[in-house]
């Protein structure tokens, strides 16, 4: 691409060479006469500061960008006109084009001016090119952010495969200024011609390009800070939908093919381009993203919205959501129509060999067509027990609808001459979609058809409904079908995570009463109460009532719904490998088939929180949990405490790691650490602490610090010492790492094994390799106490305790005198920052308290850090919980 203009940090720069300055740049204005651009300059940006007050005052979206495309087109015209003048120069040769969003009349008030310099050959743009130097740096002298290329007509004929986005932003070229012969050569003689011909280039380009933007945000369009311009469901995702109608030849507009689908693009991009005009001027930049604050200021003056009724942010962005899904489905059924999208290889194996059930002539009004549900006779599916018997075959063998079968169904569903009939959805029919192996294929066009809510209106409670706690990524009904869909996964998933969890899936008995509960599990987050649990166990009652469950079938319900969130609190907050643990777990769960239920509904409940919620380390937590739980129906328990001698799998695993070692020697390392320690452990990563421990005798304190993805483990093995748990911790916070996770353990000889997952804020040992050996240094003396910690803590980042978080999070404590048969559990919920951990450890140790096991957990900006407590070997005393309690709500205010 050439380029017709200087850069912008050149620009300023280019004002000491011959051209045209203030003092000589006049205009014409309309009544002919001479403006100068001192003039001018102050008269854009008074039409700018007017432009945005009548923004603020509640201007339309609309109103504003074409006020804005007015004025930058005025500008262009009058110093295109002024600079030809000066120069001397007829316009002959030359046209100025605005392409992309501005020539769609779509500026935004901090968007570039996207210009196309058109010349007639080359030698016109040899000829041309002082005055559009001129020109370009007059605009930018004006405040406009121009971003110009220039091609000869011949050059916009041929098409450049690596520059498509080009060709794309070519397809709204418009007229500015200049030679309007020119133009018209390019318009209606040369492109219509060429691009007909590049159209398979061109929507393969745009194919590619759409799916690698849609991938970078994760294929979703809920975030919790959304990109409206370029996440799914953004204005660039209606954009993408009008091009390819362009390029399939269609008129421009209307866009969609039905008057009410128009409607509700027309609104969604009214609503989307509202909130970007917003950003626009409040970020006083092109910057597109909806933050947690912004999303506030919003909604406090209902933006986009015409009644102006005040809304909180979470009512506010479900009308974000619903807008940025149509854009998004509108894209997808575009994508799909045009054979574009990428066929999994179970819908290419059944376009090929189809299904014998769906072929044609055999009496039903669908088939499967190129690996999708097809519709052959729309009008049976006014009947909805022939329409349920399509989403039954779906969720059977795992073929989606075609958008196309959607439209068609909606399109029946609203048809006046063409009533409903057998509306009435029985619990064995909703059955057989729960059952069958992959539910979520079907209950995703039930929700998208509203269909899910005329067999479950509770589900409407939480359409589109935002959980503003920075940990969930989802929205809770997008949320509730990822459970089930990550469910469906486990029949054929390579991850690594899933494989305990899959054949469960595969064995558990009554999957439709698992499904059921999944749906409903989270209704109460969209009612008015103070636990969302009771709000659901409502939802389910009203439910259960409407189906004809038998009671039976309630009551399984009742208890995963009840229930649901117990296994995930108990492998995060408790120590599972404490016998008195699993049996009050087991106690609660009561028999191995809901056990198995609700191993399954918490896996992918964790899963679907967000895309790092479920680590490798809680997944494990959560098979050893169902292990030891299950064992204890067996009446086979685990012991408290490892003996060694009875480790004989392990000695000789680690054994066979490690050269020149005895096994008593492997013993004496092992002896006395909490059975945990095995489960969160490798034999690898054993023989690696045991090669520490062989190196104590010589220096008193054994680190190994690696690089984690997103973050860095460290393991300190050493001595047990006062303190030594917090004064890790102040190192830590006092090198700027915030601690995500921590283990703590500790064997019969006083060896204290203990292991930080932290994230580094400011990049310290990720951009500093070598700083990683001053910062293991650093650790070593402070704990031997060669170094003070306290001026590590001076230095540390006072700014992140004064910037308020995103979301507040309460302090709260408590204590737990009957889960442990030896310790008492001290459970801290507090809003996570750097240090937090070094405060608590510090306290802890200053009333005297042995921290035997900890469970470090985040969750967003939540922390919940539970910790197994004794003092001389034994439970807190009251007296001793009530002074700590109040020594920490001091400490961590």
């Amino acid at each position: 691409m050439k380029s017709a203009a200087k850069t912008r940090s050149e620009r300023r720069d280019d004002r000491t060479r011959p051209g045209l300055h203030p003092e000589s740049q006049p205009d014409r204005n309309m009544q002919g006469s001479l403006t100068p651009l001192s003039v001018l300059g102050p008269q854009a940006d008074d039409e700018r500061h007017r432009i945005r007050e009548q923004f603020e005052a509640g201007a339309g979206a609309r109103a504003t960008l074409r006020s804005l495309c007015d004025l930058a087109d005025n500008n262009i015209r009058q110093i295109f006109g002024e600079v030809l003048r000066v120069h001397n120069t007829p316009a002959s040769g030359l046209s100025l084009l605005a392409l992309g969003g501005y020539g769609r009349r779509l500026l935004f008030p901090y968007s570039d001016l996207d210009i196309l310099f058109l010349f007639g050959n080359d030698r016109a743009e040899e000829e041309f090119r002082p005055l559009i130097a001129d020109f370009a740096r007059t605009l930018w002298d004006l405040g406009f952010r121009v971003s110009s290329a220039g091609r000869t007509v011949e050059e916009c004929k041929r098409i450049e495969e690596d520059n498509a986005e080009f060709h794309l932003a070519l397809l709204d070229r418009r007229f500015l200024a200049g030679d309007q012969d020119l133009f018209d050569r390019l318009d209606k003689r040369v492109l219509p011609g060429s691009q007909k011909a590049a159209r398979p280039f061109l929507l393969t380009q745009l194919h590619k390009l759409t799916k690698e933007r849609l991938t970078r945000y994760g294929n979703t369009i809920f975030h919790l800070e959304p990109n409206v311009k370029d996440a799914p469901g953004g204005l660039r995702d209606y954009q993408a939908a009008v091009w390819l109608r362009q390029i399939g030849g269609e008129k421009r507009e209307p866009l969609s093919s039905s008057a009410a689908e128009e409607e509700l693009a027309s609104g969604a991009v009214d609503f989307l381009s509202a909130i970007r005009c917003f950003l626009h001027y409040r970020n006083a930049r092109n910057d597109n993203t909806l933050t947690y604050e912004l999303q506030a200021s919003a909604a406090e003056r209902s933006l986009g919205v015409t009644d102006r009724t005040p809304r909180d942010a979470a009512e506010w962005m479900r009308l974000y959501f619903r807008h940025a899904r149509t854009l998004n489905r509108q894209l997808l059924r575009y994508l799909e129509e045009r054979a574009v999208l990428p066929q999994t290889l179970r819908q290419r194996f059944f376009s090929v060999t189809r299904s014998a059930k769906s072929e044609p002539g055999n009496g039903k009004p669908f088939a499967i067509r190129d690996g999708l549900f097809e519709v052959l006779d729309a009008k049976e599916l006014s009947d909805r027990a022939v329409l349920f018997t399509l989403f039954i075959e779906a969720a059977r063998a795992g073929i989606a609808l075609s958008r196309r079968t959607e439209r068609s169904i909606a399109y029946i569903m609203m048809h006046p001459e063409l009533p409903a009939k057998n509306v009435s959805v029985t619990w064995a029919m909703l059955r057989e979609i729960l059952v069958a192996d992959y539910p979520g294929v079907a209950l995703r066009p039930l929700q998208r058809l509203g269909l899910l809510t005329e067999i479950l209106p509770e589900f409407a409670r939480i359409d589109s409904l935002v959980v503003r706690d920075f940990y969930h990524r989802y929205t809770v009904d997008e949320h509730t079908l990822r459970t089930i869909e990550h469910l469906q996964e486990l029949g054929e998933s390579t991850d690594a995570r899933a494989a305990h969890f899959k054949e469960l899936w595969k064995t558990t008995e009554r999957r439709d009463l698992l499904i059921l509960a999944l749906l409903l599990h989270d209704v109460g987050k969209g009612m008015s109460v103070e636990n969302h649990v009771t709000g659901s166990l409502e939802a389910l009652e009203s439910a259960a009532t409407r189906l004809a469950l038998t009671e039976e079938e309630k009551e399984e319900v009742h208890f995963l719904i009840e229930h649901h969130l117990d296994m995930s609190a108990t492998v995060q907050r408790r120590d599972i490998f404490d016998p008195a643990t699993v049996s009050g777990f087991a106690a609660t769960v009561g028999n191995q088939e809901r056990l198995q239920r609700l191993c399954l509904l918490t896996y992918a409940d964790i899963h679907a929180v967000n895309p790092e919620a479920l680590t490798p380390w809680k997944a494990e937590m959560l098979w050893q949990l169902y292990v030891a739980t299950s064992n204890h129906f067996s009446r086979t328990l685990d012991t408290d405490r490892l003996h060694a001698h009875d480790e004989l799998s392990l000695l000789s695993q680690v054994r066979a790691l490690t050269t020149g070692v005895n096994t008593s020697e492997i013993e004496r390392f092992l002896e006395g650490f909490p059975r945990r320690y095995l489960a969160v452990h490798s034999a690898a990563e054993i023989a690696e602490h045991f090669a520490l421990y062989q190196k104590l005798a010589t220096q008193p304190v054994q680190t190994e610090l690696q690089v984690r993805q997103h973050a860095f483990s460290l393991t300190l093995l050493t001595a047990d010492r006062p303190a030594l748990f917090a004064t890790i911790s102040g190192v830590l916070a006092g090198w700027g790492m915030n601690i995500n996770k921590a283990d703590a353990f500790a064997n019969s000889a006083g060896n204290v094994l203990d292991t930080f997952h932290f994230s580094d804020l400011h990049r310290t040992l990720e951009l500093n390799p070598t700083e990683r050996e001053r910062f293991l240094q650093s650790l070593k003396d402070v704990v031997i106490g060669k170094a003070p910690l306290e001026p590590l803590l001076s230095g540390r980042d006072s700014a992140s305790r004064a910037r308020p978080p995103k979301v507040s999070v309460e302090t709260r404590t408590g204590f737990d005198d009957s889960s442990s048969d030896h310790s008492t559990l001290l459970e801290i919920v507090a809003q996570d920052r750097p240090g937090l951990l070094y405060d608590i450890g510090s306290t802890l140790a200053r009333l005297g308290c042995n921290i035997e096991v900890a469970l470090i957990d985040t969750e967003g900006q939540k922390a919940i850090d539970v910790f197994y407590l004794t003092e001389q070997s034994k439970k807190l005393s009251p007296e001793k919980q009530q002074a700590l309690r109040e020594a920490l709500q001091s400490a961590l205010v």
